[in-house]
């Protein structure tokens, strides 16, 4: 009991528990249905459904149910959960906050082209009936994703340990590496991104080998999706779907009414 306190009595620690259940309750959801245990599924796809849109065709499934949240998300939270363990760890150099900005660029195109191209019909037909010119997949949503929660995972992260060491006197060596030249920023940077890409690969393996109606695409699930004729649609391969405008939560379902 006294080793759990002095582990609570960081503030640190504290945010690491706290991002670490954040991470994983949305991989837990589908687990969770798998075992039919469908009243704390629901709890989580609908806690998580005012923070992600929950569409099917852009998340990761297990055992045929998809993720809380979208890839996108997934990659975005993993990428600062993941630099939150290295800060810990005294594992990563100390991020000026305008470095931030880079990593955040990648995401913003990936989304906002899509978003553009989408609103403003712009296709290679030139008529309503084709695909917009560009749609993102769920590689390039999780990688896009993964490289902006790295860039603001670090950051905040390397804020917050400061401030639960405020009061100590310590060195800035002691809370992170002497480290700090351009070429180390770059291959830190270079190697997060590839061992959550990594990561990402074992996440889409698991799915196509949990799942039989509802697999990936390819071994990355690399290929375009076209957005969802019905924009409301949530859910569709989780618990509580929805088609329509009328209760796009759902509530019946998640509260059991006339269920």
């Amino acid at each position: 009991m006294k080793k759990v306190k002095l582990f609570f009595s960081d503030f640190y620690n504290v945010y690491l528990t706290i991002m670490g259940t954040l991470v994983s309750l949305p991989i837990l959801a589908p687990i969770f249905l798998k075992l039919g245990l469908t009243a704390p599924a629901k709890i989580i796809y609908f806690i998580y459904s005012f923070f992600c849109h929950q569409f099917a065709s852009r998340s990761i499934d297990i055992f045929d149910y998809q993720f809380a949240w979208c890839a996108r998300d997934t990659g975005i939270w993993l990428g600062i959960f993941v630099t939150a363990l290295l800060v810990k760890f005294n594992k990563l150099p100390k991020l000026r906050w305008y470095w931030t900005l880079p990593f955040i660029v990648p995401m913003g195109l990936d989304g906002g082209l899509q978003t553009i191209f989408t609103f403003l019909n712009i296709n290679p037909m030139g008529d309503v009936t084709g695909s917009p010119l560009y749609v993102s997949n769920n590689l390039s949503r999780f990688i896009t994703g993964a490289i902006f929660g790295i860039g603001v995972g670090w950051w905040i992260s390397q804020q917050l340990k400061i401030a639960s060491q405020e009061g100590k006197v310590l060195k800035q060596e002691d809370l992170f590496p002497k480290f700090s030249n351009l070429k180390n920023y770059i291959l830190s940077t270079i190697v997060l991104v590839l061992g959550l890409g990594v990561g990402y690969f074992g996440l889409v393996t698991l799915w196509n080998v949990t799942s039989v109606k509802n697999k990936p695409l390819d071994a990355l699930d690399s290929v375009s999706k076209s957005p969802s004729t019905d924009f409301f649609a949530r859910r569709g391969d989780g618990v509580c779907p929805t088609t329509g405008i009328d209760d796009i939560l759902d509530l019946k379902c998640f509260f059991g009414i006339n269920q």
